[in-house]
């Protein structure tokens, strides 16, 4: 009986010492969940700032920061500029003040208007087909999510820019290769629109800058779903191809069958 005795004892012990880290790991969830019902509150008013930006400039036309939307073909134009010409990339696009270091293109529109200026072009932000050729040891923790209406995430992505008095227009995908292929990717002819996502930090997308990935980030609002897009050291500018840093440019999103 006395063995029983000093056992419990024990017991009774050890659970006291566990109940603080218990009552501490509860109030680390409490607070985690406060954090990110108030990154979620903060992200809804910044999207509801942008949205009273919004301009219309005729029936089918709109501008949101600068911004052109056309309603009638879904047309999204964004202003931007040649950041890196000859570097390793992980994006095609980011903001500013985002991770211009490994971008082609950065633009000083906010993540923020583009998400909504592409949601106000009736595209849908949905992952779906982001993992399609990721090897299952390179998978995510998230999964995919499929559009309420078949291919509503995804998009044509063009650049047009000025040279020599005209202009020019040629598809994202040519200014990026494959480095162990020196190409372009063969199956980029459209993109993924994910939208981000948020969290106690609030938009995602916003905080970090982060707007057309070739390596997969789901905190970007689009990204490639290209064979080795899980791969971040596979991608490279292609600088013949690229006009040269500084020049102003137009990355123009379209649909892939126009209605």
């Amino acid at each position: 009986m006395f063995g029983h005795s000093f056992s419990f004892l024990k017991m009774l012990r050890f659970l006291s010492a566990l109940l603080p880290l218990l009552f501490v790991g509860l109030a680390m969830q409490a607070q985690e969940a406060t954090d990110v019902a108030k990154g979620k509150a903060d992200a809804g008013k910044q999207m509801e700032a942008v949205k009273q930006r919004l301009k219309k400039l005729s029936a089918t036309e709109y501008d949101l920061d600068g911004i052109k939307i056309n309603a009638a073909s879904r047309e999204v134009r964004i202003p931007a500029k040649v950041e890196l010409k000859k570097a390793p990339i992980e994006y095609m696009l980011v903001h500013e003040t985002g991770k211009t270091h490994e971008s082609v293109l950065t633009t000083a529109i906010s993540p923020t208007a583009i998400q909504l200026a592409l949601l106000l072009a009736n595209y849908q932000a949905a992952s779906q087909g982001l993992l399609t050729h990721m090897p299952e040891a390179e998978l995510p923790p998230w999964k995919e999510v499929a559009p309420t209406t078949a291919g509503a995430n995804r998009l044509i992505i063009e650049v047009e820019w000025q040279a020599g008095g005209k202009t020019q227009t040629t598809p994202l995908a040519t200014w990026v290769q494959n480095v162990d292929t020196r190409q372009p990717p063969p199956d980029l002819e459209t993109w993924v629109f994910n939208g981000s996502y948020v969290d106690e930090r609030g938009f995602i997308g916003e905080y970090e800058g982060s707007i057309i990935a070739v390596w997969v980030d789901r905190g970007a609002l689009i990204n490639s779903p290209a064979e080795g897009n899980w791969r971040d050291e596979l991608w490279i500018s292609r600088p013949d191809t690229i006009p040269d840093e500084g020049t102003p440019v137009t990355v123009i999103i379209r649909p892939p069958n126009p209605s």
